[in-house]
This record gives C-alpha cells, structure tokens and sequence, in this order.
C-alpha cells in the first residue's frame, strides 16, 4: 500500500488564461506585455509563461503539497493577472475557447510553436484552447503507466465535470465543451491505450513521433499521459476554470483518483473506442447526459457517475485530508452547473457584459467552499 499521506504525494497545476476584449470577448495578443510585468513580481514571476497564441499566458504552480498551498498560490496568481488585465482594458479568462474569434490568431513567436503550426497546419486557426492540466507524482514510470491503466475509465466524467467552452465564434455550439471537440483534430487525442508497462508506453509513443504523428513526446495530446518532464502522470482533459476554486476542487479530486489507482488492482483495459465515443458524448453534455458507470459498467446517469466517483476515491480523499472539502465543492458543482452551465446562464441573463463579467471577476466568499 502506497502512502496518501499530502506531503507525500506532490501535485501541480497548470493553467492558461486568455486575453479577451470586454465588448466582444474577441482575443487580444497582449500575453507578452503581460508577461513582461508579472515577470517581475517574485511571487509569480518563476512559475509564468507564454503559450502557443500571442493572446495566451500559462501559470504553473510550484509543486503543491496541500490544497491551502493551492489556494495561496492560484487566487495568489489570479489576482495579480487581474489587476494586470484590468489595467489595459482587457478581461483576463479562464475559459476554454474565446467566445468569439473573427481572424486568425496572432502566434507567439517560437522555434518549436513554427514547427507545430507547420505541423498542424490549418488546425492551427481554430487551436485558441486553454485548459487545465494536473501533475500527480508517481513513483516510477511503470507506476505512472499502472495508474493511467486504472484511470481511463474516469476520463469522460472528469471531462464532463471540467467543462466550460460552450462558445465558439459568438454562437451556442450546444456542446458543454468544444474545446475537446476542436482538440479531436490533432494526430494523437482522446484517450491513451492500456499499456502492458513504460516500456511499452516509451516505445508507442516514440513510435507515434517517429511516424510525425507527434512534433515531440511533450506534444502527444491524451487526456491523460507520463509527463516527459517531471515524475508525474498528467491529466489533461479539463477546460481551463472560471475561478480557482473549481480548478483546485479537479486537482485534488484527481489527486485522489491517482492515489486510488496506483493501490488498485491492474486494470483489465475498457476499449479505446468505447471511451473515445464516452469523452464525445462528455464534451457534448457536460453532466446532462449518461456515461458509463465504470463501478457497474452499465450506462448511468453522468451526475451518478460523479457520485460514484466520489465514492471510488473517498478512502484516498480522507487519508489525503481532502474529502470534506472535495465533497462541499462537488456538492456545489452538482447543484449549480459546471463553467459551461454558468457561461450559458450569464449570457441568456444578461448578454455580452454579463458573460464578461463572469469571466473576470472571482467568486464572492458565500460560493466559496469550506477551507
């Protein structure tokens, strides 16, 4: 049995947020202005950085022990990059696509960005994605293969859970996440295969870069992988997070996810088929549609899912001193809609500048969980 101790088990978040114009939440290439100023604050500066479009910019925490070092660090970043967006007339958003775009996004200027654009090629106009990524420490890589084998299965309900780009090009998609739907054009997307070990996992994906289906290892686009540069296992499938609560409650709940499937007995491997056509139906329907129960393997209800989730992980979340907190939030989250659910309600409420000031403003305490 692997410790859950929190100190024990070491996470990371990373996050990207775009800049948007507040009439027509259009994107606005300001990342490297930004940059240049948060560089400077020693708080954040180390931990700040471009990303693929110039309208982009990505926070990656230091590592993280608990979720109070969490909230320090990501309200802590959040604010800064308000107060900076603000000054410049922008809204600064965490939130998976823009809600509208009229023209080819402005690139960031960088060698290995050139070759994937390259690469991609016209994928490239419609990739203005920001997402939430979670590191998990893993012992080994063939620990870290054991883990992604055991939580494949969870991948469409944390989708689901995470979602938040109903938008695209000022229009309803009638997806909870079309982001994940745009990402679906890349060579290597969805979900990973079960894998016998590392060895193998190394092998197919240096295979997968050697066929050009990859650019590099780092640009192998599961929903859930090794990372390459740090001893952790990566999941990927969130949309980037209206606020720091929701991104802090998916970290900790798949801290736990990740501690539950490295005790767990190896895993028998669901069809990669099955799960794609799950992460589909995820991305379409957020938590108002039905996804397989991996606990019953029959389909459920995607808010039963959740629960049963919940359930699967609750002996991690209380070793990890996590659950009282984790349950309040995914309570709340249930109750009132993911990202995508309060895009839509902000929108038909009260338009444009309603949705906008959605994206910009932090939570007030009272939507807060309990620390």
């Amino acid at each position: 049995m692997l410790s859950t101790r929190a100190s024990d088990v070491p996470f990371g978040i990373e996050e990207e947020f775009m800049f948007l114009s507040p009439d027509r939440l259009l994107p606005v290439p300001a990342a490297d202005a930004a940059h240049s100023v948060l560089l400077r604050d020693p708080e954040v500066g180390p931990y700040v950085g471009p990303e693929f479009l110039a309208s982009q910019i990505e926070y990656s925490s230091p590592i993280l022990a608990t979720r109070e070092q969490a909230f320090e660090a990501l309200t802590g970043f959040r604010g800064r990059l308000g107060r900076v967006a603000e000054s410049i007339g922008l809204v600064a958003a965490g939130t998976g696509l823009p809600f509208d775009s009229d023209d080819i996004p402005a690139p960031t200027p960088s060698p290995r960005y050139e070759r994937i654009r390259a690469d991609i090629r016209a994928v490239a106009h419609d990739h203005q994605m920001n997402a939430l990524h979670v590191h998990v420490n893993v012992p080994s890589r063939d620990a870290g293969v054991h883990a992604l084998n055991g939580i494949r299965a969870w991948m469409p309900v944390l989708l689901a859970l995470g979602s938040n780009s109903p938008f695209w090009h000022g229009r309803d998609t009638g997806f909870a996440s079309w982001r994940a739907l745009l990402a679906r054009r890349w060579a290597t997307t969805g979900c990973a295969p079960h894998f016998r070990d590392a060895a193998e996992y190394d092998a197919h994906t240096a295979r997968l870069v050697e066929l050009g289906a990859s650019v590099d290892l780092a640009c192998i686009a599961w929903d859930a992988r090794l990372s390459e540069r740090f001893p952790t296992l990566e999941v990927r499938a969130f949309d980037a997070q209206l606020d720091a609560e929701s991104a802090i409650t998916l970290a900790l709940l798949t801290r736990a996810l990740v501690v539950t499937s490295l005790n767990a007995e190896p895993s028998a491997g669901a069809p990669v088929d099955v799960l794609d056509a799950e992460l589909w139906l995820a991305a379409r329907d957020g938590l108002h549609g039905r996804l397989v129960n991996p606990v019953s393997g029959e389909p459920d209800a995607a808010t039963e899912v959740v629960l049963a989730l919940v359930r699967y992980v609750r002996p991690a979340l209380h070793a990890l001193g996590d659950a009282e907190f984790v349950e309040a939030a995914i309570a709340q989250r249930l109750r009132g809609g993911t990202g995508a659910d309060r895009q839509r309600a902000a929108l038909l409420e009260g338009g444009i500048g309603a949705l906008a000031e959605l994206l910009r403003r932090a939570p007030t305490p009272a939507e807060r969980p309990t620390l």
